[in-house]
């Protein structure tokens, strides 16, 4: 099985999840680096314009999105299960509904102003225009109470002593939810908020020191390398009944649906109904195939 390789920036919120299920795992990884505002020339080489973080590279297979590296890394290396107790539909819910409270952070911070340089406000401003310091200054208190009713479930969730949101073994649902929380510590707005709630505060010290395995760095240009010297793997299983319109073999779009994104455009593999995969060639990376959650994307003819 060739490395995983997760490029990631240290700050990002979306990628520390990715890096906890290395450590649930006792995985060895590389990590590479990436800019935090475009370009990311070396990024969008591998992903064929998708610029949002994290992304899972293993050879010359693409892997985008938190969600689908978490499906990947759980199929790959399935002990200790992010599921532990089976129960995958109320994971997957319990993490979604946790991961409201990242656009919640994010507003305020950008309503409150502080944090972030000039160079990433603008950048972020690309990818959603109605993204506007004078109206987000007068939304920050319905934010802020958004964000408390959050913090007050999560607490609620804790409240018998269990060790974990869904019992005694941590889950994705922990690492959904620790990502979206931690991050608030990082602004003095959102910080003291955390305060309240002492059982939440010692489960984001339990989820912490989870740690992130064996990281190694490795640079971009190697990794275009790794995937240039690859071929992706062979989709082996019942490929998804497609709606009419729509085949296999077909040149698409891939859109996240959050504006501002980046489209991906290749020739529709098979895959089954949890992602999307597209094929696709670039001279420095070879043959790829860039794959999405099937959450989240819509895929199109192009």
């Amino acid at each position: 099985m060739s490395e995983l390789i997760l490029h990631h920036y240290d700050m990002s919120p979306y990628s520390e999840k990715v890096r906890l299920i290395f450590g649930i795992k006792n995985l060895a990884w590389r990590s590479v680096q990436i800019p935090m505002v475009m370009p990311k020339p070396d990024y969008t080489e591998l992903t064929g314009g998708y610029r949002r973080t994290p992304m899972l590279q293993i050879g010359a297979d693409i892997h985008c999105d938190s969600k689908l590296c978490a499906q990947v890394l759980e199929r790959l290396h399935p002990e200790p299960s992010l599921f532990p107790d089976g129960d995958e539909a109320t994971v997957w819910g319990l993490s979604r509904w946790a991961e409201t409270g990242f656009m919640m952070g994010v507003l305020i911070f950008l309503g409150e102003g502080g944090l972030f340089d000039e160079d990433f406000v603008e950048d972020r401003k690309k990818m959603a225009p109605g993204l506007d310091e004078a109206r987000l200054k007068t939304i920050v208190p319905a934010k802020m109470l958004q964000l408390t009713q959050n913090l007050e479930r999560l607490e609620g969730q804790l409240a018998d002593g269990r060790d974990h949101l869904l019992g005694g073994r941590v889950s994705l649902a922990d690492l959904a939810a620790f990502h979206t929380t931690n991050f608030l510590k990082v602004h003095p707005k959102t910080a003291p908020l955390l305060a309240a709630y002492p059982k939440l505060c010692a489960w984001l010290d339990r989820v912490a020191a989870i740690g992130h395995a064996d990281r190694k760095e490795l640079d971009s240009a190697d990794a275009i390398a790794i995937a240039h010297d690859a071929q992706p793997i062979p989709f082996d299983g019942e490929p998804a009944d497609l709606p009419d319109g729509l085949a296999y073999g077909d040149t698409v779009a891939v859109m996240p649906e959050e504006i501002g994104s980046g489209a991906v455009t290749g020739t529709l593999e098979p895959s089954d109904v949890h992602e999307i995969a597209v094929r696709r060639t670039t001279e420095r990376a070879g043959e790829l195939v860039v794959h999405f959650p099937r959450e989240d994307y819509l895929v199109v003819k192009a």
